[in-house]
């Protein structure tokens, strides 16, 4: 959950828009996972500044027996890293445990895209820790579903 005092993380675009990989091409043209989910387990949400404009983004997760099913992500601004990151960061997450979905670092998604790091990898995966963190909340005390109505 984010805090709206909260410094806002600046992204440096400058450094990956022109280093396109075939692969990160791929993610912009033919988008995996995005949407909002129904009946989520988890969702986590980071905003941040990209080229002056704040942009917020949302991870969710469906789990069972703490093994992520599904993960999805949306954004308020649909750029295209934006659909490679989060194409890349749902799918490297599928069929992990939440153990090992928490010890994925920011570089092991620029990685898979081919990029070096520049704070879009830290910003999915603040995103992820939250919804892992949205995850555990009600996985501790479900009676709180009760009280939330999720999309």
């Amino acid at each position: 959950m984010s805090f709206k005092n909260e410094p806002q993380p600046k992204i440096n675009i400058e450094d990956v828009e022109e280093a396109h990989t075939e692969k990160v091409l791929g993610y912009i043209n033919n988008p995996k996972n995005l949407g909002t989910m129904r009946n989520y387990d988890g969702k986590g949400e980071k905003t941040a500044k990209v080229q002056k404009q704040i942009v917020t983004i949302w991870i969710y997760l469906k789990i069972k027996d703490d093994v992520i099913e599904k993960a999805s992500y949306f954004s308020d601004s649909l750029g295209g890293l934006i659909h490679a990151y989060g194409s890349a960061l749902t799918e490297i997450v599928k069929g992990k445990t939440i153990r090992e979905a928490l010890w994925i670092q920011a570089e092991d998604v620029s990685a898979n895209l081919g990029l070096p790091e520049t704070g879009f990898g830290a910003w999915f995966k603040g995103a992820l820790v939250e919804a892992i963190d949205d995850y555990n909340i009600y996985k501790s005390a479900p009676w709180k579903k009760m009280y939330e109505q999720k999309c």
